[in-house]
């Protein structure tokens, strides 16, 4: 039997329909094939080395011994994974699922030398988060030809660029993939965004100068496995046209300190509009130095019709892991 620990809060009819309550912890097997343990206040809660959540989730890896662990953002550190391994023994095939697609929460080094598969679901809530994005740069009111910068090209930077075209924006583009002139028409087009009707920027300078409307969608790792750590800088945001909008998907600490300083004094003169959708820890670090930057979290993809996506992703993965 495949048992399942779900440690995040996953939709109402995810719940229902795996005979799951909303309580704290609930138990259940809807066939002889798995068995599932739901504790979503260990996501819910977790911060981090917050050592009650972590000693909970130590506690049920090593009473429950699930075959396959269910993250969000919460974090799997190495000490929950050696006694994960310790507690199932050496030879069970072990599987970590990260319920969306950033799993730098996840001890990934731990994990491969434990034989811990780790997973995510990329691509589910893209669509969503584009239009989230689209919804607080409320650019179906912009100016026809009004520049938009979208740094980020990937499945949510995508969504952003057709709907800009869509409403008569100028699209702007920088992206590392982009930067090949040879490959740059083949990936835009592949992506379904029309090439003659963007522009592409060979650097967060040239896309960032002028524009009214800023997307980001950028991840925290780039492709060589350093991090995008500050590279939207203060004097980025100095060339931003007039009361510009930001609004973001990624980590903040993709700006600089500077930058976040120069935007939240420019929001509080009301010169500028900021709004940064991350997760739960990501928002707390930064959200009271900047109280006049919108900070949420996890809003983006709250809508049900995508955790219900996300959940069968999932289901997806459980069911295909032996």
């Amino acid at each position: 039997m495949k048992r399942i620990l779900i440690t995040h809060p996953i939709a109402h009819n995810t719940i229902l329909k795996l005979g799951l309550t909303e309580k704290e912890i609930s138990r259940s097997s809807i066939n002889k094939e798995e068995i599932f343990l739901y504790i979503p206040d260990i996501g819910y809660n977790q911060i981090p080395k917050k050592s009650m959540d972590l000693d909970k989730l130590l506690y049920y890896l090593e009473t429950f011994q699930p075959d396959i662990l269910m993250v969000g953002s919460n974090a799997v550190p190495a000490i929950a994974i050696t006694s994960w391994r310790k507690a199932v023994g050496k030879n069970k095939n072990l599987l970590i699922i990260r319920r969306g697609v950033d799993t730098r929460a996840i001890d990934i080094k731990a994990a491969q030398q434990h034989n811990v598969l780790v997973s995510n679901l990329p691509g589910i809530n893209s669509p969503y988060v584009a239009q989230h994005m689209i919804k607080y740069l409320d650019i179906k009111n912009a100016k026809i030809n009004s520049k938009i910068a979208i740094i980020g090209t990937g499945n949510i930077g995508k969504e952003i660029a057709i709907q800009s075209i869509e409403y008569g924006l100028s699209p702007h583009l920088f992206s590392p993939s982009l930067q090949d002139r040879n490959k740059r028409l083949s990936t835009l087009t592949a992506r379904g965004i029309n090439t003659e009707k963007v522009i592409c920027a060979p650097s967060i300078k040239e896309v960032i100068q002028d524009a009214t409307y800023v997307a980001i969608a950028i991840p925290w790792l780039n492709n060589s496995g350093l991090t995008n750590a500050g590279i939207i800088e203060e004097k980025h945001i100095n060339n931003l046209g007039l009361n510009a909008k930001i609004v973001s998907a990624s980590v903040p600490l993709i700006f600089s300190m500077q930058a976040l300083t120069m935007m939240n004094n420019l929001a509080e003169e009301k010169k500028i509009f900021v709004r940064i959708d991350t997760s739960q820890s990501r928002a707390e670090e930064v959200r009271e130095k900047y109280i006049h930057l919108d900070i949420s979290h996890n809003q983006a993809f709250a809508a049900s019709e995508c955790q219900i996506a996300l959940d069968e992703a999932m289901l997806d993965k459980v069911r295909t892991f032996t």
